[in-house]
């Protein structure tokens, strides 16, 4: 295969036909969402870690679902880090990531959901597409 061709992706799937976003951008929307959700004040933390996380999900191209399955748990320990990192206070930081646990491991159960339906669904549409 030339050099020109892997510069210029897959042949199967070209960037033209590229329905969602790519992985760099589920990943930088994730973040730029919590990090304006933990800027407004902790109590905005954890709805904008959920939100930017499903919303990311939802729009993500096929290829970066992975990407938006596994986003919240890093999502949330990136911008905690950066918190304590510019606050000066790694208890205070712990302490968030403690309380919001819950919300994150719901969050975490709903975005992989919303990606197996994507799968399936998919899957389900590729398949009839053949017949």
């Amino acid at each position: 295969m030339s050099t020109d061709r892997l510069r210029r992706g897959s042949p199967d799937r070209p960037q033209a036909h590229r329905r969602g976003l790519p992985w760099w951008a589920v990943a930088l929307a994730g973040i730029a969402v919590t990090g304006a959700g933990m800027a407004l004040g902790e109590t905005y933390f954890p709805f904008a870690l959920a939100g930017g996380c499903v919303v990311a999900a939802l729009l993500a191209d096929r290829s970066a679902l992975f990407t938006a399955a596994v986003q919240p748990p890093l999502i949330a320990l990136a911008v905690l880090g950066a918190a304590a990192l510019f606050s000066g206070s790694l208890l205070r930081s712990a302490s968030v990531f403690a309380s919001v646990f819950p919300i994150l491991a719901a969050t975490t159960g709903g975005v992989v959901l919303i990606v197996l339906v994507r799968v399936l669904l998919n899957r389900r549409k590729t398949g009839s597409d053949a017949q």
